[in-house]
């Protein structure tokens, strides 16, 4: 069954949600996994792109953005649109809606950033896992 977590910022902090999302696929790298961090845009993925070489001083996360003809094979990708590249574990969610291809994943983090557009959104998100009977578990980030 699809382990669902959410992660609710309490904060304002610029790029916050971005950070979260680096921190989300260092952990799971480490544990092994395969992540697909889904953006809402190209712009929005570039951006992270740049985050994932500067999120540590010692170093990189080995990512790669992901595009639907890509060779790439390194373990974490970043995408924005509606098709995912197969064999990947994890997802982790940055965009206001669930993308298409999430039932390929056995694990989702929905990070929901601290206003009121994305709190609805997230609410709907929310809603529509529990009624798939999917494991949920919330997170609260207050730094």
């Amino acid at each position: 069954m699809i382990q669902v977590d959410f992660y609710i910022l309490k904060t304002n902090i610029r790029q916050r949600k971005e950070r979260l999302a680096c921190q989300i696929a260092d952990k799971a790298w480490h544990q092994n996994y395969q992540i697909y961090v889904h953006s809402e845009s190209q712009m929005a993925a570039e951006q992270l792109d740049m985050m994932m070489w500067v999120f540590k001083e010692e170093s990189f996360l080995p990512h790669d953005v992901y595009y639907s003809n890509t060779s790439s094979i390194a373990p974490i990708q970043i995408g924005y649109t509606n098709q995912a590249c197969k064999d990947m574990e994890v997802l982790i969610n940055m965009s206001k809606v669930i993308p298409p291809f999430f039932e390929q994943f056995q694990r989702i983090a929905e990070i929901v950033d601290n206003n009121n557009i994305e709190r609805e959104a997230g609410r709907n998100r929310y809603r529509f896992y529990k009624e798939q009977n999917y494991n949920l578990k919330v997170h609260e980030i207050n730094h």
